[in-house]
C-alpha cells in the first residue's frame, strides 16, 4: 500500500508542476497550421495532415494529437457502448461493425473538417465522454470507389492469409448511399512451430519437457450496406450487415514417445439492420429515435488426443438483441442545453454445450442455458457553461433490468441502478485544460458467463453462475491536458474507483446429476442432495482499482527531425481485492498492471513517403481459480510500416511486425485441492517463440 500511495504522490506532484509552469512550451513557433480553440473545440482539416497524406478517417484521428481512438464497450444496450467518435454529430447506429471499419471506409475527400471536443461543445451529444472527436463530411455530389487488397505472410511456416475489399460511395442531393464487400482476416500472432511446453511435478514424477507447435487464424466474410437522406424535414439513416466468419486453432505437444493433439474450429453468422431518425421539431427542441435488432448464430468443435484418451467438446449458441431508443434535446441558449430520453432492450442467448471423454458423455453443471434480459433506461442531464472557460455537465440515469434464465436453472431476478454523473471543464487558456469527473458505473453481465465452459488443453471446467450480479463503481477521475507547438498534445488522466460486488473467478457448489434425470444425486441416502465445488465467475466482494494514463505527442521537428513524431500511449493500473479463498489481498483476475507503447513516424512528403516503427513494452496477467493460478506474459516486441502514396489515387503499404522475435510465456500453477489447503502437483509452462510476420496492402481509389 505504501508504495501505491507514493505512485499517486509523485503523479499528483507531476501534475501540480505541469500546471504551475504553462507556458514552457507554448512560446515555440508553430510548425503547422491548425484553426484555433472556441469552446473547447479545436478544428483540423485534412489540409492540416497533407504531409502524411491520409486516406480516411481513421488516418486522420490515428493523427490528432492528444487522442486515442476508443471503440466502446461490447456490451448490451445502445447507451453503454458508445465509443469516443462522432460522425456528423451522431454515433454510428450499428453495433456489429467495428468502430475502426467505419471509419476506415470514410475516404478523406468525403471529409470537410475533424472537430477535438474537449468537456462538451452546443448540439453536441458527448455519449457521456468528456472528449470526443467529431468528423463532419462534405455534402457535395460524389462518386467514390475504393478497392483493397491484402495479404499477412509467416516467415516460418511460409504460410500467407489474403484478404480483399471493395466498396462505393455515392452522394447525390443530400442523399447518401454506401455498399461494401469484404473478407478480412485474423490471425494470432504468437503461434509458430518453434515452442515447447515444461511441466515441473512435485512427487518426484522427472520433468517432462514438451516440444510444441501451434496455429490460429480465420476469415471474416462482410456485406454492408448504407442509406443516408432527408425524410419528412429530418435525416434517416438506414444500416445493413450481413457476416460470416470462421476460426480455427490448433496445439501439438510431443515427446519422442508420446504427443498431444488439440483442435478447435469454430464459425458464426451474424445479422443486424438499424433505422435512426433525427429532426428539428423547432429551432430549441430535437428529437432522434433509433431502433435496432441482431441476430447471431455460432457453433463450435474442439476436440483432443492425448494420454487420457479422445475428447469432444462442442458448444451450439444462438444470441439476438432489439433496442428501441429515443432522446429529446433542448437548447435554451448557446450556454445551457437539456438533454432526456430512454431506452429499452430485449436480449436473449440459448447455448447448449457436451462433453465427452472415450466416448461417454460427461454430464456439466450448466449445460443448457436460455437467458433472457427485458432492459429499460431512462435519463436526463444538462450542460451549462457560464463562459468560454467553464463548463458543468450533470445529468442521472436509472437502469431497471430483469434476467430471466431457464433450462438447467430456473431463476429470475430484477435489478434498479441509479447512475449519476457530474462533470467539471475548466480551460484556462486555448492550450490548457482540466476535467473532473464523479460517476456511478454499473457493470453488466456477459450471458455467456451463465454456461459452463471446458478447456481441452488444460482440463478445466468454468462453471456458469446463474447468480452472478454487475459489479457497481463510483469513479472519479482527474485528467490535465496540455497543448503545446501547435500539433503537441500531453494528456494526463487519474482514475479512482471504489467497486462493490467485484467480478472475479468465484468458488461455489453445485448439485450432482450424474445419470442426468434431472434429480440430484443422493449417493449417501441421508435425504441430503450431493454437492461438489467447482469455480466460475461470481462476485467476491469490495475493491479499488487505480489507473494512471499518460498519452504525449511530440513533434520532432524542433529536434532536426522534420515531419517526425513519437506517440507515447501508457497506462498503469493497480488494483486490490480480497481472494474468497486465501482471504489476502491480491489484484483482479486478468488484469494487466501496465501498458506502454511508443510509436515514432517521419512523413517525407517529397518522397510521398511515411514510415515508422512501434515499441511494445509486453504485459502480464494472473487469473486466480480454484485449483490453479494461471499467469500470461508477453515479452517485448517492435512492429515497422513503410506507406508509399505515388499519387493521391494509389497507396501501397507494407509492414514488418516481431521482426525481433518476442516470446510468450503460458504458465499454470496447479494444485491436488483448492489453493487455500492443497499442496502444488505441478508447474506447467509453455514457451511460444513468435515468427516474423510480414503485411501488404495495395489500395485504388476511383473517384473524389
Amino acid at each position: 500500500m505504501a508504495d501505491k500511495r507514493f505512485s499517486w504522490m509523485l503523479a499528483c506532484q507531476g501534475v501540480l508542476a505541469m500546471m504551475a509552469a504553462p507556458a514552457l512550451a507554448d512560446q515555440a513557433p508553430a510548425e503547422t497550421t491548425q484553426a484555433g480553440a472556441q469552446q473547447g473545440v479545436l478544428t483540423f482539416t485534412p489540409a492540416d495532415f497533407a504531409a502524411s497524406r491520409p486516406n480516411t478517417a481513421l488516418d486522420l484521428l490515428n493523427r490528432l494529437p492528444g487522442f486515442s481512438i476508443d471503440a466502446g464497450a461490447s456490451v448490451r444496450g445502445f447507451a453503454g457502448a458508445a465509443g469516443n467518435v462522432l460522425v456528423d454529430g451522431q454515433r454510428p447506429t450499428i453495433k456489429t461493425e467495428s468502430l475502426f471499419d467505419y471509419l476506415g471506409r470514410i475516404t478523406v475527400g468525403q471529409i470537410e473538417r475533424v472537430e477535438l471536443i474537449r468537456g462538451g461543445a452546443p448540439g453536441i451529444d458527448m455519449q457521456g465522454r468528456p472528449v470526443v472527436a467529431n468528423v463532419v463530411r462534405k455534402r457535395a455530389d460524389s462518386f467514390t470507389q475504393v478497392a483493397q487488397v491484402s495479404d499477412v505472410f509467416y516467415a516460418e511456416s511460409g504460410d500467407h492469409l489474403p484478404g480483399w475489399s471493395y466498396q462505393a460511395t455515392r452522394q447525390v442531393g443530400g442523399r447518401q448511399f454506401e455498399v461494401q464487400l469484404s473478407r478480412g482476416l485474423s490471425y494470432d500472432d504468437s503461434v509458430g512451430g518453434s515452442a515447447r511446453r515444461v511441466t515441473q511435478f512435485f512427487d518426484g514424477t522427472p520433468t517432462l519437457v514438451e516440444q510444441a507447435g501451434t496455429e490460429a487464424d480465420g476469415w471474416v466474410h462482410t456485406a454492408r450496406a448504407n442509406y443516408k437522406g432527408p425524410l419528412f424535414g429530418g435525416t434517416l439513416t438506414l444500416n445493413g450487415l450481413a457476416s460470416q466468419d470462421t476460426f480455427k486453432d490448433e496445439a501439438q505437444y510431443f515427446t519422442a514417445t508420446a504427443a498431444a493433439i488439440y483442435s478447435g474450429r469454430g464459425s458464426n453468422d451474424r445479422g443486424e439492420v438499424s433505422i435512426n431518425y433525427q429532426r428539428d421539431l423547432t429551432r430549441a427542441l430535437s428529437i432522434e429515435a433509433l431502433g435496432l435488432t441482431k441476430l447471431a448464430r455460432g457453433v463450435g468443435r474442439n476436440i483432443g488426443f492425448d494420454s487420457g484418451g479422445d475428447q469432444l467438446f462442442e458448444v451450439d449458441a444462438e444470441a439476438g438483441e432489439s433496442i428501441a431508443r429515443a432522446v429529446l434535446r433542448y437548447t435554451h441558449s448557446p450556454k445551457l442545453q437539456f438533454e432526456a430520453g430512454g431506452e429499452a432492450a430485449f436480449n436473449y442467448r440459448e447455448q447448449s454445450i457436451g462433453l465427452e471423454i472415450n466416448g461417454a458423455v460427461i454430464p456439466l453443471p450448466a449445460s443448457d442455458v436460455r437467458v433472457e434480459e427485458l432492459r429499460g433506461e431512462g435519463f436526463v442531464q444538462g450542460t451549462w457553461r457560464p463562459s468560454s472557460r467553464w463548463s458543468f455537465e450533470s445529468g442521472v440515469r436509472v437502469e431497471t433490468s430483469t434476467i430471466s434464465q431457464s433450462g438447467d436453472t430456473t431463476l429470475e431476478r430484477s435489478f434498479v441502478y441509479p447512475k449519476p454523473r457530474l462533470l467539471l471543464t475548466w480551460s484556462p487558456t486555448d492550450k490548457n485544460q482540466v476535467r473532473l469527473r464523479a460517476e456511478r458505473e454499473i457493470g453488466q453481465l456477459d450471458f455467456r458467463q451463465f454456461v459452463s465452459n471446458v478447456s481441452l488443453n488444460s482440463g478445466v471446467l468454468t462453471a456458469g453462475n446463474a447468480d452472478l450480479e454487475p459489479d457497481k463503481r463510483w469513479v472519479y477521475e482527474a485528467a490535465l491536458e496540455k497543448r503545446f507547438w501547435d500539433a503537441g498534445a500531453l494528456v494526463v488522466t487519474l482514475r479512482h474507483e471504489d467497486i462493490t460486488d467485484v467480478a472475479d473467478q468465484k468458488p461455489f457448489t453445485v448439485l450432482i446429476d450424474d445419470n442426468g434425470d434431472g434429480v440430484p444425486d443422493d449417493m449417501n441416502m441421508d435425504g441430503v442432495a450431493d454437492t461438489r465445488l467447482v469455480a466460475g465467475p461470481g462476485n467476491i466482494g469490495d475493491g479499488t482499482n487505480d489507473t494512471i494514463l499518460f498519452n504525449l505527442t511530440l513533434p520532432l521537428g524542433r529536434f532536426g527531425i522534420r515531419g517526425g513524431e513519437l506517440k507515447f500511449d501508457t497506462q498503469w493500473q493497480d488494483s486490490e481485492v480480497t481472494d474468497p479463498l486465501t482471504l489476502e489481498a491480491r489484484r483482479f483476475s486478468g488484469q494487466r498492471p501496465d501498458n506502454i507503447e511508443i510509436y515514432f513516424r517521419q512523413d517525407l512528403p517529397a518522397m510521398k513517403l511515411s514510415y515508422g516503427f512501434g515499441w511494445f513494452d509486453g504485459w502480464s496477467e494472473r487469473t486466480f481459480r480454484l485449483q490453479e493460478i494461471g499467469h500470461v506474459r508477453l515479452e517485448k516486441f517492435v512492429t515497422s510500416f513503410v506507406e508509399w502514396k505515388p499519387t493521391p489515387r494509389f497507396t501501397l503499404r507494407g509492414e514488418v511486425n516481431n521482426f525481433l522475435p518476442y516470446t510468450l510465456l503460458i504458465g499454470r500453477t496447479v494444485y491436488d485441492g483448492p489453493r487455500d489447503t492443497g499442496s502444488v502437483v505441478f508447474i506447467e509452462t509453455e514457451q511460444r517463440n513468435s515468427q516474423v510476420l510480414g503485411f501488404v496492402r495495395a489500395r485504388y481509389q476511383f473517384g473524389a
